[in-house]
């Protein structure tokens, strides 16, 4: 794993020349796990947890590493793989708060399920109704967020 490649590449989508500048311009713009292994632009292979990071000067887009975003790049991508290797593991487990805004503001899932997600997610006991929404809801965010 080469921090140098890294920042060669991110610096050559920036509008800054320098890795401390550059860095600064970029955004989370999604997640995803890959069913296949990919390669991060630091030259690490394999990694499955995909981040999409975009410039918000100029609107270039590229993947790179969960561990690279997170140890280089100082963004919130962490939090969202731990809410979704947590569920992945037990279908019956809850999503992170952190995770279900992210699904909502993606558009996943409705304000609606977010709303209700949220009434019932630390509650043990569910209805027959609320579980199933909840199974629903799991389902989508793990669909969209597998490639």
């Amino acid at each position: 794993m080469s921090q140098q490649q890294l920042h060669e590449h991110i610096i050559s989508l920036s509008k800054a020349t320098s890795w401390h500048s550059a860095r600064d311009e970029w955004d989370l713009d999604s997640i995803y796990r890959s069913d296949e292994p990919e390669s991060c632009p630091c030259g690490q292979y394999p990694i499955i947890e995909i981040c999409v990071i975009r410039n918000r000067l100029n609107g270039n887009t590229t993947e790179v590493g969960n561990v690279c975003v997170n140890n280089f790049l100082n963004l919130p991508s962490d939090k969202l793989f731990q809410s979704v290797r947590y569920v992945s593991e037990d279908a019956g487990r809850s999503f992170s708060e952190d995770m279900i805004d992210y699904a909502c503001r993606k558009r996943i899932i409705s304000q609606w399920e977010r709303d209700l997600y949220m009434d019932i997610r630390r509650k043990r006991k569910l209805s027959g109704k609320q579980r199933a929404k909840k199974d629903q809801v799991n389902q989508k965010i793990l669909a969209a967020i597998t490639r």
